[in-house]
């Protein structure tokens, strides 16, 4: 854990509008809020740290993978942390940092984990062009998603939890019957990687982030395209709803994190201080705060 000097100097470089820069050794940028807001998981190259989101103070590693750690999820009750890297999943104890099991089934990394709200099932998309729904009460697969010719790099259920979005390296968006796992409609428009997508909190839109340098809506309910939000001259990786869904948080590979209106894409603000790639961005429950993780090796916690 860093000494108080150690902290006290970083915190002190921090750019306006920053609370916390947080961040060990090598990490991969993906991040998330517990679901009560009070911890924040950050993925790397030896683990995934558990931080203090009010405090900024180091909490827990929850070490094992013999590899980077490419996606972190958390579950809804807030008990279990899932965390993805090369051919596996691990489960582990949010309170006591023990893991509690291991899942094997994909054949490469897993880029992307998401719960479904109910908790029930465990989504996870892999370099392997494939998604899994695993049975969390058992701890097995229950439903493979094919279709896509390319890594899944995204993945996120609607709010009612009938629906699964995964985004590919394919340059498409497929929406999956969460029940079955069978393929409901594909999402096409991209002209490159989709990095990213997400519901909007009423389930009526789909917001999708990518390396063509846009950011697309996509009517959720009729599964149709809606229009461009925004465009930009760089790779966007990450966007987010924020909890009111009024906002729409864009990480790019200009280092800076934007917040655009959901429904005209005008810009409201823009957060400076990653000298790398914004991979990742999440907003915490209340709306709050946003945690970025960049390829400059950082996570910085920005009070809204």
């Amino acid at each position: 854990m860093n000494t108080n000097n150690e902290q006290d100097t970083s915190q002190s470089e921090l750019p306006e509008g920053a609370k916390f820069r947080l961040g060990k050794s090598s990490i991969i940028g993906n991040v998330a809020f517990s679901p009560d807001g009070t911890r924040l998981a950050v993925a790397g190259d030896i683990g995934t740290w558990i931080y203090d989101a009010h405090s900024g103070e180091e909490v827990n590693l929850l070490a094992g993978h013999t590899e980077y750690v490419w996606s972190v999820a958390y579950s809804p009750d807030g008990e279990t942390v899932a965390t993805g890297s090369y051919e596996e999943i691990w489960l582990w104890d949010s309170t006591t940092g023990n893991p509690k099991a291991t899942l094997k089934e994909h054949r490469d990394y897993v880029r992307a984990l998401a719960y479904s709200p109910d908790g029930s099932t465990l989504a996870s998309g892999g370099a392997d062009n494939i998604g899994i729904l695993w049975d969390v009460a058992t701890e097995e697969p229950k439903a493979t998603l094919k279709g896509h010719s390319g890594s899944i790099r995204s993945i996120a259920y609607s709010p009612g939890g009938n629906t699964i979005a995964t985004a590919s390296s394919d340059e498409m968006v497929i929406l999956w019957q969460a029940a079955t796992g069978q393929s409901k409609t594909s999402l096409k428009g991209h002209t490159h990687v989709v990095n990213s997508v997400a519901y909007s909190p009423d389930g009526d839109t789909i917001v999708t982030g990518s390396s063509d340098g846009t950011v697309r809506l996509w009517d959720g309910l009729v599964t149709r395209r809606k229009n461009i939000l925004a465009e930009y001259k760089f790779y966007i990786w990450s966007v987010a709803y924020s909890p009111d869904g009024s906002t729409i948080a864009i990480g790019g590979r200009d280092g800076t994190v934007r917040l655009i209106d959901a429904v005209t894409g005008q810009t409201k603000k823009e957060l400076k201080g990653h000298i790398g790639s914004v991979k990742n961005v999440a907003y915490s429950p209340d709306g709050s705060t946003i945690a970025s993780g960049s390829e400059d090796h950082s996570v910085l916690l920005w009070n809204l």
